[in-house]
């Protein structure tokens, strides 16, 4: 009977090293310049890891993944080959001495997992775990990787480049404990592998919304992701999503998804992704998606009303989230405002609102005094260091910005 599997089996595998070969992070622009970042504690670092996405899957009504030590040992692995070889993504190439397996599937077994079956999410050049997480998670196929229902045993690995310290990778191998244990059975049936698949599936909320209700600093925007499921956009506002459990329902149709301000204005410049008007086909009949097509505002309340028909039962839901507020000045640099007072040992945050679907910050020049860490693509952190006490002109991409120092 296991022989009679094979081609069962190696059917799945194939689905899920596509699915893992297409689910790379795209790293920030190479003609942005970047701090430096600060040597991260790896250990720590895994640790905070593995409790913020639990947190974020447990408030979203999943069940919360367990660290796994062979599939730690396989992220690990990964990591180590992305930093090591300066690249970033899935693939691995077998002519290199660290190669431990061309795709995830093939590196948990390399390691010792005895199930073939795992979704890998990689992030790379994050200065810390919750960029990462927080990066994926507004990527909507990464997402939806990390809020699966099948899983409940995860691998993390974390690397780092000791001499370029911008070069970081973090590696997520993602799988379930009923897999691993039936796979040390011989004579497994197509009946007994599709149960362990199945497992978890009952154990999770029936309805999972991202943002989840009362969310707070929910990122505004989504950039890139690979593949893209906005191919004509750089730039456009944060996902929200709503997946259906399918261990218990089975057929959901969409009647409305609807996103207003905190003034009740409907947002209506939006588009809608489900399994028939997905570009690249990674949503099932149970996911569906809004896609704000501007960002989101920094510090804003948003309300969410979504409605379907699912088994034939109408099925409403109303929630809300707020986007992520700093405890620093907030301006918004436009033509007519690009003037702005900074005094010695202060920063504030410049936010440049896209013009287009594909404005991004771009080259940066600023003097020593000055320094700058990014908070996404269109958004900068600037601290005055020291003052001479006159008035600089920053350039920044196509913005030139005025600082008074005091």
């Amino acid at each position: 009977m296991k022989n009679n599997l094979h081609t069962f089996i190696m059917g799945i595998l194939t689905l899920f090293a596509l699915y893992l070969y297409f689910l790379s992070a795209e790293p920030l622009s190479s003609q942005i310049t970047i701090k430096e970042f600060s040597t991260l504690n790896i250990e720590q670092e895994e640790q905070n890891t593995l409790n913020y996405l639990n947190k974020l899957r447990t408030k979203a009504g999943l069940i919360p993944f367990q660290s796994h030590k062979i599939l730690a040992k396989a992220s690990k692995n990964h990591a180590n080959y992305l930093i090591h070889h300066l690249t970033y993504g899935h693939k691995e190439d077998k002519k290199f001495k660290d190669f431990t397996g061309v795709y995830g599937s093939d590196r948990i077994q390399e390691v010792g997992f005895s199930a073939p079956q795992v979704i890998e999410n990689v992030s790379a050049n994050n200065k810390n775990y919750k960029e990462s997480i927080d990066g994926l998670f507004a990527a909507i196929y990464h997402r939806m990787a990390f809020l699966d229902f099948r899983s409940d045993i995860i691998g993390i690995g974390i690397s780092q480049n000791r001499t370029h310290l911008s070069h970081t990778a973090f590696v997520y191998d993602m799988s379930a404990k009923a897999l691993e244990q039936l796979y040390k059975q011989d004579n497994i049936t197509q009946e007994q592998l599709t149960k362990a698949i199945e497992s978890n599936k009952n154990k999770n909320h029936k309805m999972v919304i991202y943002p989840y209700d009362k969310q707070i600093d929910v990122p505004p925007a989504f950039f890139d992701e690979l593949p893209d499921p906005l191919p004509n956009h750089r730039v456009s506002g944060y996902p929200i999503s709503v997946s259906f459990n399918p261990a218990i329902y089975k057929n959901a149709k969409l009647l409305s998804f609807q996103l207003f301000n905190k003034d009740g204005i409907e947002i209506t410049n939006t588009t809608i992704l489900d399994a028939k008007r997905d570009p690249n086909k990674r949503l099932t009949n149970m996911d569906f998606v809004l896609f704000p097509l501007k960002r989101l505002a920094w510090n804003q309340e948003y309300y969410v009303k979504f409605r379907a028909i699912v088994d034939k039962k109408l099925i409403e839901k109303k929630w809300n989230f707020h986007t992520r507020t700093f405890n620093l000045p907030l301006y918004s640099v436009t033509p007519n405002n690009n003037s702005f007072s900074l005094k010695k040992g202060t920063s504030c945050i410049l936010y440049f609102p896209p013009s287009s679907k594909e404005d991004l910050l771009g080259d940066l020049a600023y003097p020593s005094h000055y320094d700058i860490d990014f908070i996404d693509k269109n958004t900068i952190k600037l601290t005055l260091l020291s003052t001479k006490k006159t008035r600089t002109i920053l350039s920044l991409g196509n913005h030139r910005i005025k600082i008074y120092e005091k």
